[in-house]
Formats: structure tokens, sequence, C-alpha cells
């Protein structure tokens, strides 16, 4: 019994919670800075992971939306001038077909 408290008390670790070394370690004790480090680091990666890939996402769906509503008002414009592009060949062929009218083709104002 001796025997195995004298054991239990050799490899004792010691008696401040932060540190991890133990009393026969050759370990120097980490900073407090590493120790945040090293406690925090590993649970923020995959919040930074989500974090990424929720906002790429976001954004390839603003940018899609972006592209539709640009080709929903570059069709609309299209659509228009194809209107005004028939209108106008309309109103052509409609001038071509009626006589034009006699006017002389002399002018009344000339520099010699």
């Amino acid at each position: 019994m001796q025997r195995a408290l004298r054991f239990a008390q050799s490899h004792r670790t010691s008696t401040y919670p932060s540190t991890t070394t133990r009393w026969y370690s050759t370990e120097k004790p980490k900073s407090p800075h590493a120790q945040w480090y090293s406690d925090v680091l590993p649970a923020m990666v995959p919040i930074f992971l989500l974090g990424s890939a929720v906002y790429l996402g976001l954004q390839l769906a603003q940018t899609r939306l972006s592209h539709q509503k640009y080709m929903t008002e570059a069709r609309e414009r299209v659509d228009i001038l194809e209107a005004q592009i028939d209108a106008l060949q309309h109103s052509r062929e409609k001038d071509a077909e009626s006589p034009p009218s006699q006017t002389s083709d002399k002018s009344k104002w000339r520099l010699w």
C-alpha cells in the first residue's frame, strides 16, 4: 500500500489547471497566449469554413440574380429597338409606294 502511495505521489501532475506539463516533464509550460491559441484556434476552423461557404453561396446567388436581371433588361431593350426598326421599315415601304411630289430640282439660291 505504501508502495502504491509513493508511486501515485511521484506521478502526480502539476497543481496548476492551465498547464498540462507533469513534474517530471522536460518541456517548458506553454505561455498563456500559446495556450489560448491552442484552445481557441482549432474550434474556429469549422466556423471559418462554414462562414466562407455561406458567404460564397450568397455571392454566387447575388451574381446569378444580377445577371438574370441584366439579361431581362437587355431583352426588353432589344424588343423595343426591333419594334422601332419594323415601324421605320414599314413607313419607308409606304413612302416608296406613293408617287414622289413634283418639285423643281433647281435651287433658287446659287453662289454663281
